[in-house]
């Protein structure tokens, strides 16, 4: 038996499904983008995910429309009637930041606003929900709330910590949590800054397959992991066999663009770093459109500065890239891992698009 885990194509949105071999299904991200025309070439994520009644757990990265688009439609939520119907998928238990479950700047009747007070309940209630981070304001929120941080302290989550699983699961994974800092949580101008970053550790015998989950996270924050990772010696958890490239290949998850576009985008030193402990035959999959000179983002740029300065052997993927051989719409992105390691489900899509487009460092 192997996991299996799967990239949707969704346009510049984000949906990936974990199946581990207990059967368990753990949802990172819901955007529901396709809008039923014949000429939309963006995955029917509602319906491809119809046929599941439960998942174990579902994360919602960060609070913005790319990944959180449809779920107050396909979502059975607790804390309200209107939201409930045997047709829906239940949560066993909800994983969202503590920006998330405090963002007070949200579109009413939005998904995200809805989600967020699905968390607030939950959290009120005490049951199915992790929390990541603890800023000054979620402990404002919790006295508000007549709530004893003591009593809710174990659905809490800090970065650095690895996330209590439920039974079960812990055979099979591992989560080890990177962001967002408690620190960086407050006075949020971007949700994307406090996007929720992990590393997924998969077991099967001897072997162990890290996954490495982005959001939307800047490189700015990428930076800041890299440096807690050494100054705490616990680098083996940056260490990746799938890269979910953050933010639909945008530039910001490398570095600053610049005034002047540049051909090939250098990463900081630390993204740089990261990129490096890669292990061999390695994937970096990003949740895109087909990245050309003009989508913005993908940016071209990121996409040659991520397969630059890889190690090689390195296979950059892109999901509304994967494409049958005989053309139509792009399928998902689908991963089995098992003892022998990572094996891309691919036979059918073309190879074209999985070839490096630069050189390694030093060859630009």
């Amino acid at each position: 038996m192997a996991q299996k885990l799967t990239f949707y194509p969704l346009g510049n949105a984000e949906t990936c499904l974990l199946e581990l071999q207990s059967g368990a299904k753990l949802l990172f991200d819901y955007a529901a983008m396709n809008d039923g025309s014949e000429t939309d070439e963006r995955y029917d994520i509602k319906k491809e995910l119809s046929s599941i009644k439960e998942f174990d757990v579902v994360m919602f990265s960060h609070a913005h429309d790319d990944h959180t688009k449809g779920s107050s439609e396909f979502f059975y939520l607790d804390h309200a009637k209107k939201y409930q119907s045997d047709t829906r998928a239940k949560i066993k238990e909800m994983w969202v930041s503590a920006a998330f479950l405090l963002d007070s700047d949200l579109e009413n009747q939005s998904d995200a606003k809805i989600l967020r007070n699905e968390a607030r309940y939950r959290l009120r209630e005490r049951y199915g929900i992790k929390v990541i981070a603890a800023p000054d304001s979620l402990l404002d929120w919790l006295k508000e709330q007549e709530i004893d941080y003591n009593d809710v302290k174990d659905l809490i989550i800090h970065a650095g910590q690895t996330i209590e699983l439920p039974a079960g699961f812990e055979d099979e994974l591992q989560v080890f949590v990177h962001a967002p800092f408690s620190d960086d949580s407050e006075d949020i101008q971007d949700k994307n800054d406090p996007s929720i970053v992990l590393q997924l550790r998969l077991y099967n015998e001897t072997r162990e397959t890290n996954v490495i989950m982005t959001g939307d996270t800047p490189y700015q924050a990428l930076d800041k992991i890299v440096d807690i990772s050494r100054e705490n010696e616990n680098v083996e958890y940056l260490d990746w066999d799938i890269y979910d490239i953050p933010h639909h290949c945008s530039y910001t998850g490398l570095n600053e663009k610049g005034e002047k576009d540049v051909r090939v985008l250098v990463p900081t030193q630390n993204i740089q770093w990261l990129l490096e402990r890669a292990a061999s035959k390695a994937y970096m999959v990003a949740s895109c459109l087909k990245v050309t000179e003009e989508t913005s983002p993908p940016h071209m740029c990121a996409k040659r500065g991520y397969e630059t300065y890889t190690t090689s052997g390195v296979q950059f993927l892109a999901t509304m890239e994967h494409i049958p051989f005989g053309g139509g719409k792009p399928t998902p992105i689908q991963f089995e891992i098992d003892s022998m390691g990572v094996t891309l489900k691919a036979n059918s899509v073309q190879r074209a698009y999985f070839n490096k487009s630069a050189p390694r460092a030093g060859g630009q």
